[in-house]
């Protein structure tokens, strides 16, 4: 896969990263990180120019996110009304779901930016639950401002151990996703204790 995509990136450069970013929204197996990673790399042997490839590559991910989202926006709704989908979200949980996306969608969005396994879900499920497109893309653009740059530089700098790297930023993310987690769990118990003794 690394060797294949490597390929393909060299060769068609610029199209190409914002194509393999574009795809993972689609579902097709290419990680992120590896393909911001690469275009780094490629900047640094002088095959790429690194602020093209930095635009490239924050282009193709908010790309790659917005097909995600316009997906279930396109596709959730009917989902949802799957005999098999109704058994494990009936209508009462699916309109908490959405009550949550109204309320706490900009933080959602952010929080799954950073989550590996559920950023595809997180950003489905929104939507589904009809997060506006402007909003969605607002808290998406402002997280992979921070991300996305951090990743093509470390393949610019780093390119003759991208391997260690990538190992690296998982660990990161991994990271970051529990400490995001814990941070909205201590946020919801705070307010939850609030509410009760304001009753």
């Amino acid at each position: 896969m690394e060797h294949a995509l490597a390929h393909f990136l060299s060769k068609f450069t610029y199209l190409a990263i914002i194509a393999a970013l574009a795809a993972g929204g689609l579902g097709v197996p290419i990680p992120e990180d590896l393909t911001l990673l690469l275009g780094g790399g490629l900047a640094a042997r002088g095959v790429t120019e690194f602020w093209p490839t930095l635009l490239c590559g924050y282009f193709g991910v908010l790309l790659g996110d917005v097909l995600i989202h316009r997906w279930g926006a396109r596709l959730g709704p009917a989902a949802y009304e799957h005999p098999r989908v109704r058994k494990h979200l009936p209508r009462a949980r699916q309109q908490k779901l959405f009550r949550h996306f109204e309320r706490h969608g900009f933080l959602t969005i952010v929080v799954g930016r950073h989550t590996p396994v559920l950023r595809a879900p997180i950003f489905f499920l929104a939507g589904a639950a009809r997060l506006p497109l402007w909003k969605f893309l607002l808290a998406d653009a402002i997280s992979s401002a921070v991300t996305v740059p951090i990743v093509v530089a470390l393949g610019f700098y780093f390119v003759e151990h991208l391997d260690a790297i990538r190992g690296k930023i998982h660990e990161v993310e991994w990271i970051v996703a529990a400490v995001a987690v814990l941070a909205v769990v201590v946020w919801f118990v705070l307010r939850r204790r609030r509410q009760e003794r304001a009753i």
